[in-house]
């Protein structure tokens, strides 16, 4: 079997295991099955120049990096004020908006949008890649976000010449609402970061909002907060977990069928099943809990898939109560 057909072949049993009303050889889309095959014609195309050993892995660096939106080679100070076709790069604001900000000039790189430069009334220049980082919800694993982090181009400015390596910097932190009135959340806690090559960092920022804007706070107030918050976590996790558990099915007729009949139970039941789950998932409110507060983990316990918790009592008590809501509901 050649390269090619081994690699076709192995594109074929995967699109069959996404799709098995899928013809493979068809034109017609599907979402899964399509991206299997535009892989495999890059992979022809590589295999028709010939490339092998060392020039397959040199290219396959090449077509990763300019898939990752990276630039292969390095940027320079030069770079931000040429675009491409050689016009002049104008500052993204006029100078009366600058001047406001203390700013003599801030400029969006051209080879790179995430990138920018700044530089201050005094003639200090910096640099910032707000693709270089993002932060994850430290209760809840799987929820990632994207908002300011002024400490890390403190901690690691950025010079030039500038290559970004691969891999990002992973920014972990907790966020909750400690007074009601202010929407969903008002508090937020930078606990510590791991940089692309895997060390970690203990950062100890802590935030609440003051008068409309987040202000940093001292680690003794921010407990306070903490103590007193009202999106208390258990009763998140417990409402995305019973929400899962009526929606876990292949079928919407079955979706439809669940909710129906667990919106014609009782108050009282339905409370009860509430209140017994959000009492069990006070287990995911020890901060070394955190870890199971996944998608993936929340996925299994409503599958009984015990393979992913069978050594944590604490789970396998919440899975098997999950199938007591499942009986009454079939």
């Amino acid at each position: 079997m050649s390269m090619y057909d081994w690699a076709e072949n192995e594109c074929r049993l995967a699109c069959k295991k996404e799709n098995s009303d899928y013809n493979f050889d068809s034109d017609d889309f599907d979402y899964g099955c399509s991206c299997y095959k535009s892989a495999l014609k890059a992979y022809k195309s590589l295999l028709e120049d010939e490339h092998s050993g060392t020039s397959w892995s040199f290219t396959k660096r090449i077509l990763e990096r300019l898939m990752d939106n990276q630039v292969l080679t390095p940027i320079t100070d030069a770079d931000f004020f040429k675009s491409a076709d050689g016009r002049t790069v104008y500052p993204l604001e006029p100078d009366e908006y600058l001047k406001k900000r203390g700013l003599k000039s801030e400029l969006q790189c051209p080879r790179m949008s995430s990138l920018f430069r700044t530089e201050t009334l005094d003639g200090q220049v910096s640099y910032h890649d707000i693709d270089r980082y993002y932060y994850v919800d430290i209760e809840n694993p799987s929820d990632t976000y994207g908002t300011s982090a002024d400490f890390l181009d403190k901690m690691f400015p950025i010079t030039m010449p500038y290559k970004p390596e691969k891999g990002k910097y992973v920014i972990y932190a907790q966020t909750f609402l400690s007074d009601a009135k202010n929407g969903d959340f008002d508090t937020r806690g930078i606990i510590y970061m791991e940089t692309p090559n895997g060390e970690r960092f203990d950062i100890g920022i802590y935030l609440t909002e003051k008068d409309g804007k987040m202000t940093e706070i001292t680690k003794e107030e921010y407990n306070r907060l903490l103590e007193r918050r009202v999106d208390r976590l258990n009763k998140k996790v417990a409402g995305r977990i019973l929400w899962t558990l009526l929606s876990n099915s292949a079928s919407d007729d079955e979706i439809e069928r669940r909710e129906r009949v667990y919106n014609g139970l009782s108050l009282t039941m339905r409370n009860g099943f509430v209140e017994r789950l959000e009492e069990m998932c006070k287990f995911f409110e020890n901060p070394e809990h955190y870890q199971y507060n996944t998608f993936g983990m929340v996925q299994a316990l409503c599958k009984n898939d015990t393979e992913y918790f069978k050594d944590t009592p604490e789970l396998v008590e919440i899975a098997n109560y999950l199938q007591t809501i499942l009986k009454v509901i079939e």
